[in-house]
Parts: C-alpha cells; structure tokens; sequence
C-alpha cells in the first residue's frame, strides 16, 4: 500500500474532471500512480476547496485563487482530457503560457482526433498508466508525442 507523500511545493499539478461516472476513479488511479512513484502533487479534487452548487462567490474567488497558486508551483502538469473538460483545457493553457509543461491523459484518444493546439502544446501525450507511468519516470522524455489523428 502505498503513502502520499505531502508538499508545500509539490511537482506535480493533476488537472482534470471529477463530475461524472468514471472521472473520480481515472483520477484516482492517477493519484495511487503517483503516491507509488512518490511524486508530490496537488489534486484540486483531494487538496482543493470543495466547490457547492450553492457557493457564494467568495467561494468561486477562493477556489480560483487557490488553484492558479498551485498551478503556478508546478513543474510540471498532468491533465486528463477525456471529455474535454473547460477547465482542465484552461489550466493547460495556462501552464503552457508559463512555460509550465504539459502531459495529456486521455484513454478515449485512441477513438477520435485530438485537437491540433492540445497536442502541439503537450510535452507527453499517453493513453494508458503503463505509458504514464515510463513518463512520469523521466518527464524529460520526447517518446511520448502524438501520433494519431489531429485536427
């Protein structure tokens, strides 16, 4: 069993959805990857400010906030892009301006086109943990571009 190890600076930014069937548990089988790897991240799905249908919008200010502050920390980011969540492609976006790099998560990719601006932008593309987990490894690594359909 593995342990996470806590940081005030972690490596890692994870983005990604956790609203529909199937999101929490692709994000948390990336978590235990990384809590095996002993990488720190930050999860705004474990370590975020829990977000309500009825938050006020000091709550939707403090959220922001504390999102662009870790993800500005970050060395590097890991986004899931199954079901082209708007903020995970903000984040990512986001990361890229700040010369932040970008690896994208995405199992479906395999089943359509990946977007020309998504691809060109990421320093890793991978469809499965066995390929996330050979790049979390050496993230320094150009053998994770995408070579299947863009547009």
């Amino acid at each position: 069993m593995s342990t996470r190890i806590k940081s005030d600076n972690p490596t890692i930014y994870l983005a990604g959805p956790w609203f529909t069937a199937g999101q929490p548990e692709r994000l948390a089988k990336i978590e235990k990857l990384m809590d095996d790897l002993e990488i720190t991240y930050y999860s705004p799905r474990l370590d975020g400010i829990d977000l309500t249908p009825d938050a006020t919008e000091a709550d939707r200010n403090a959220v922001f906030a504390d999102n662009v502050a870790h993800l500005k920390q970050a060395k590097l980011v890991v986004a899931v892009v199954d079901g082209f969540d708007t903020g995970t492609i903000w984040e990512t976006g986001t990361a890229y301006g700040l010369d932040i790099p970008v690896a994208y998560y995405g199992e479906t990719l395999a089943e359509g086109t990946f977007n020309v601006m998504l691809a060109k932008s990421g320093k890793a593309v991978v469809e499965n943990m066995t390929d996330l987990k050979a790049f979390l490894q050496d993230p320094t690594s150009d053998a994770f571009q995408y070579t299947g359909t863009i547009r």
